[in-house]
């Protein structure tokens, strides 16, 4: 008997503080005890329900807590919701965005033998073309080349001249970032790759620039092949080094 009047005294337990969590959930700074509050309420009423002691009121205690800690996420997550929203309003209105990197990015149009200087490195564009296989300059004794494998595609690869003008080896796969847009609306990636003497070529996670040596790069971006047919539409390369975009319209 006593043992129940004690599983009894958790469910009125649940009950109350379910009530008072309920109450305090709507005050500010207050309803962060809602919260405690209502976790209790909920566990005591899981008892209570599970016990069959007070399962009237562990009940409503056990719905009272789980209904006060949803309110009290509910009104966080929509002020933090309603904060971001007035901070976006303001960086815009301000042109101080949070995502800064993103805004400060420029574009400048640049041709073929121009320099490209960034923070660690001087890029110029040696020469771009269409071919379904793509061969080292040199064809060592193990000899590799790269090939589309669908006939109806081919690569537009153009090559770069990369000096590295810092003090410390230059990781040659953090160089630049290559892209294509073709009559600005099908946009192709790129994937890179190093003459190498022994290989034909290599990845360019294999190798570094050493400080003031300079360091060909091929980047290779599969597309369809009526891209390099169509002669009379231009397909846009862009060269992204450090946060400017240089903009090489070929053709």
């Amino acid at each position: 008997m006593e043992e129940k009047e004690k599983k009894s005294g958790l469910s009125t337990a649940s009950m109350v503080l379910g009530i008072i969590a309920i109450c305090m959930c709507f005050i500010p700074i207050l309803n962060y005890v809602s919260i405690i509050l209502g976790i209790l309420s909920i566990i005591f009423g899981l008892i209570g329900i599970v016990k069959n002691a007070g399962r009237g009121k562990a009940i409503a205690g056990f719905v009272l807590g789980v209904i006060s800690v949803i309110i009290v996420y509910n009104m966080y997550f929509a002020v933090g919701k309603a904060l971001k929203e007035v901070s976006d309003t303001i960086d815009d209105a301000t042109g101080t965005s949070s995502s800064s990197s993103t805004k400060s990015e420029e574009t400048k149009n640049i041709s073929m033998g121009e320099t490209i200087t960034g923070k660690d490195v001087e890029i110029s564009i040696e020469s771009a073309n269409f071919n379904q296989k793509v061969e080292p300059p040199t064809k060592p004794m193990f000899y590799n080349y790269y090939q589309v494998d669908d006939s109806s595609n081919t690569y537009l690869y153009i090559v770069l001249n990369c000096k590295n003008t810092s003090t410390i080896d230059l990781e040659t796969s953090s160089v630049a970032n290559v892209t294509a847009k073709y009559n600005n609306n099908y946009s192709y990636s790129s994937f890179s790759a190093i003459p190498d003497d022994t290989l034909g070529f290599t990845y360019t996670s294999l190798k570094n620039i050493k400080p003031l040596t300079s360091q060909k790069i091929y980047y290779l971006m599969e597309m369809p092949k009526s891209i390099a047919d169509e002669t009379d539409t231009p397909v846009e390369v862009n060269i992204k080094v450090d946060n400017t975009t240089y903009v090489y319209k070929y053709r």
